[in-house]
């Protein structure tokens, strides 16, 4: 489990015909098959969505992300922007800096935590959260070695589109509020020269505030 005041991250691998009880506020991110909902609606591989009080079902084996928000007042953006969360990951996670010290963002207020990993279904994934503080702009790249998927947790982001790693090549934004996980950048069943999954050159961007988000990587 990884931890964060106000906000706790479960990975749940539910069995066919299982059902999951919420019955707090919850972010859920589907990540193998899919969940249904009292009334019918799908969540499908890779989508989240946001729960107080229902019941989510499985047909098939599924692995699911919950996090658990004991303030409701996060998840609508309703609380003041303060330094609890930035003290907290700068003295307990790892510094971008410090992970990719060559992408030169040199003392740049953007900090990981600790890795989950998990095999489900003969697929490998990693999860971690991410911390920003305003006014950081993350590297514009292409190059993965695994499927990558955000879900935002507190306040708002974008994530942008590239035709190459210049700014003013910029043609798509996509903006994500809280518990929004944003749909697959790479091109589907596509691989560069390497083996990897083909991306387009993209990044975070911050908006207003500090933020918080979940990355989901899969291999």
């Amino acid at each position: 489990m990884l931890d964060l005041k106000n906000i706790k991250f479960e990975l749940l691998e539910l069995n066919s015909w299982n059902k999951l009880e919420i019955n707090s506020p919850s972010i859920i991110t589907v990540i193998s098959w899919k969940i249904k909902e009292d009334t019918w609606r799908w969540l499908n591989k890779f989508e989240s969505s946001i729960y107080y009080k229902i019941n989510l079902e499985v047909l098939e084996d599924t692995l699911v992300i919950v996090i658990k928000v004991d303030d409701r007042n996060i998840l609508l953006n309703e609380i003041d922007v303060n330094k609890e969360y930035w003290d907290f990951c700068r003295k307990n996670w790892i510094s971008w800096d410090d992970l990719f010290p060559w992408c030169g963002l040199d003392k740049a207020d953007l900090y990981r935590s600790n890795q989950l990993e998990k095999e489900f279904l003969w697929e490998k994934y990693k999860f971690n959260y991410w911390f920003c503080w305003p006014r950081v702009n993350c590297w514009i790249h292409n190059v993965h070695n695994f499927v990558e998927i955000h879900t935002n947790i507190m306040w708002d982001w974008f994530m942008q589109k590239f035709e190459n790693k210049k700014e003013d090549s910029l043609y798509e934004t996509v903006w994500l509020m809280p518990w929004n996980s944003h749909r697959r950048f790479d091109v589907d069943l596509q691989t560069d020269k390497d083996w990897n999954p083909k991306y387009p050159y993209h990044r975070w961007l911050w908006w207003k505030t500090w933020n918080i988000w979940l990355v989901i990587e899969q291999y």
